[in-house]
């Protein structure tokens, strides 16, 4: 009753001194502001620099389509233009009378004179162009497409900054740990040297326990190391200067249906810009069918001038419909459209072979959630046993029926457990980030 007593005891001592060994860890950084989960994501979508240039790329198909809608408006040009002609010249022109048809005077005409100015408006409208409209079609999926492919790499950036998030906070888990282990290593090398200084141990345990507290430092430094390298990587995809630190939530055990295919289907902007990219490529090869169709276009043009024309008059002006029919060309318009079918093929393909891809991604995302989930419980059970056994072997240490090594190797084993518990808790979020992802709920909408 007695052993069992001063083994509780221990256990309760080193679980006691866990919230020590994290103050004594985060004191320096108990001004830092806390950031979460979402916090994060909102100042990656607003900061990150491939974002950044996405949306440049996402305005570049945008204006595709303003120059796409160009084909249909009409065009309207002006010129003014200003000659010096060495010469002027001037010419008679008889003045006839209409009702006698006899002459009656001469109009002097000046063709040509020294300071020629010339003004002109001319316009250009398409009446009938067959093939503008379903090319207009094509280039305005064409943007949406752009726009799912912008989804698609907000999604791929936001799942790396949860990620991210996620390892920063394990990362503090296992400083924190480590911190712990340095000092329960501390507290053994005390206790040899007491006991060494006693007469009870030799000179070997002493010397044990101060290389295992040598290796606990090393493993501090390392883990802070980890902590730093995470951090910065963190705070440089959310382009964040100032000195922060995460507070990542409980992961939720959510309930994923098992018929969510189709959901993820349409909310997938993978699936989404393909299926985009094939009604593209189609309306693109009916564009290159209809250009064998004739197109029709109205023009006018208005000239004033400061020199006299033929009808005696400083301007003119005339307007007109234009028939263009391009009867052959070498192939080129069924070549372009054999290219639009075949890229609207490969599209769909690419759809149906995603299709499944996802459909598999979601199966394996639930059973692998479920088996990290089992292995967090096994991990939590792993740090409880850790716990007792090294309670149990201190006081058979100190009862001097275990050796200094069993001692050493209970302190390896429950800072193992604990290093492995952090790494269950970032396999448990990055199992259910994956899923989630699959799913296409992640990132939130």
């Amino acid at each position: 009753m007695k052993t069992r007593t001063m083994i509780l005891t221990a256990a309760a001592m080193l679980v006691a001194a866990a919230p020590v060994f994290q103050s004594l860890a985060l004191a320096a950084d108990d001004n830092l502001p806390e950031l979460t989960l979402e916090q994060v994501l909102t100042l990656a979508r607003k900061r990150n620099k491939s974002l950044v240039a996405e949306r440049a790329r996402l305005l570049q198909a945008q204006a595709s389509v303003e120059q796409a809608w160009a084909s249909l408006f009409p065009t309207v040009a002006a010129q003014g233009k200003y000659t010096r002609n060495n010469t002027k010249f001037e010419f008679g022109r008889p003045i006839m009378d209409p009702a006698t048809g006899m002459t009656t005077g001469v109009q002097n005409l000046r063709i040509q004179p020294l300071d020629q100015f010339d003004g002109a408006v001319s316009a250009t409208l398409p009446l009938i162009a067959p093939a503008a409209y379903p090319a207009l079609e094509a280039v305005k999926l064409t943007e949406k497409g752009a726009e799912a492919g912008f989804e698609v790499s907000d999604a791929s950036i936001l799942l790396s900054v949860a990620q991210l998030f996620y390892a920063a906070s394990i990362a503090d888990e296992v400083f924190l740990a480590r911190q712990s282990n340095v000092a329960v290593a501390n507290a053994t090398m005390k206790n040899a040297r007491v006991r060494f200084q006693a007469g009870t141990v030799t000179k070997v345990d002493v010397d044990r326990a101060e290389l295992a507290l040598v290796q606990a430092e090393q493993a501090v430094r390392e883990a802070a190391f980890g902590q730093q390298k995470t951090y910065r990587a963190l705070a440089t995809l959310i382009q964040r200067q100032e000195p922060f630190r995460v507070r990542a939530p409980a992961i939720p055990v959510e309930r994923h249906d098992e018929n969510e295919l189709q959901m993820a289907l349409h909310l997938r902007p993978e699936f989404r810009a393909l299926e985009l990219s094939a009604q593209s490529a189609d309306a693109q090869r009916r564009a290159n069918g209809w250009r064998w169709a004739p197109t029709l276009s109205a023009f006018g043009n208005a000239r004033i001038f400061n020199y006299d024309n033929f009808a005696a008059q400083h301007h003119a002006w005339a307007f007109g419909a234009q028939l263009d029919w391009v009867l052959f060309e070498g192939g080129t318009r069924d070549a372009l459209r054999h290219i639009a079918a075949a890229q609207a093929e490969e599209a769909a393909a690419r759809a149906d072979v995603l299709r499944d891809t996802i459909r598999d991604d979601l199966a394996d995302g639930r059973r692998n959630l479920e088996t990290k989930q089992q292995g967090l419980a096994v991990a939590e059970r792993s740090v409880t046993l850790a716990m007792e056994a090294l309670g149990l072997v201190r006081v058979q240490y100190e009862a001097g029926t275990v050796t200094q090594v069993d001692l050493l190797q209970a302190q390896d084993a429950l800072v193992g457990a604990q290093v492995g518990l952090a790494q269950a808790h970032y396999d448990v979020a990055a199992a259910d980030l994956a899923l989630r992802h699959a799913a296409g709920t992640f990132p939130p909408k």
